[in-house]
C-alpha cells in the first residue's frame, strides 16, 4: 500500500466516481483481476470502509492495462488553493459535494437546474453544502 495523503485518496475516489464506466472499459482490456478489484473498491466505498488499499490495487491494475496515470495521476495541484469561480469576498458559495459521510471523495459540482448529479458509488444525489473562505 502506498503512502497517500487524505487529499490524494479523496481525489482518487472522486475520479473513480466520475469515470466509472471508462475505468471499467479500460480494466476489461487489462489484467483479469482488474474488474474484480474495481468492484471490491466500490463495495468498500458503499460500506463506508477506508478505500486506500483498494484504490492502490485499482491504480496498479489500470497501469497494467496501459492507463499511464491510473487513479492517482490526475490530482489537483497546490495552485488550486481556491476553486475556480469562487469569489473570496462572497462567503457561503453553494456547492454540491460527495454524499458519503465516511471517507468522502473530493468530487464537487455547482448547483444548477434540475436534479443534482448522482454519486456513482452510492446512487445518492450529491449533497448541497456551502463553501466559506
Amino acid at each position: 500500500m502506498g503512502n497517500r495523503s487524505g487529499e490524494e485518496i479523496a481525489e482518487a475516489v472522486a475520479y473513480v466516481c466520475e469515470h466509472g464506466d471508462s475505468l471499467r472499459a479500460t480494466l476489461a482490456g487489462g489484467p483479469a483481476e482488474g474488474l474484480r478489484q474495481l468492484d471490491e473498491l466500490l463495495a468498500a466505498l458503499r460500506a463506508g470502509a477506508d478505500p486506500a488499499e483498494h484504490l492502490e490495487a485499482v491504480h496498479r491494475a489500470l497501469r497494467r492495462a496501459q492507463d499511464a496515470l491510473g487513479v492517482f495521476g490526475r490530482t489537483r495541484d497546490a495552485s488550486m488553493i481556491t476553486l475556480a469561480g469562487i469569489e473570496r469576498d462572497r462567503p457561503h458559495e453553494p456547492v454540491l459535494l460527495c454524499p458519503r459521510a465516511s471517507h468522502p471523495c473530493a468530487r464537487f459540482a455547482w448547483p444548477g437546474r434540475g436534479e443534482p448529479p448522482v454519486c456513482e458509488v452510492t446512487g445518492a444525489h450529491l449533497r448541497r453544502a456551502t463553501l466559506a473562505p
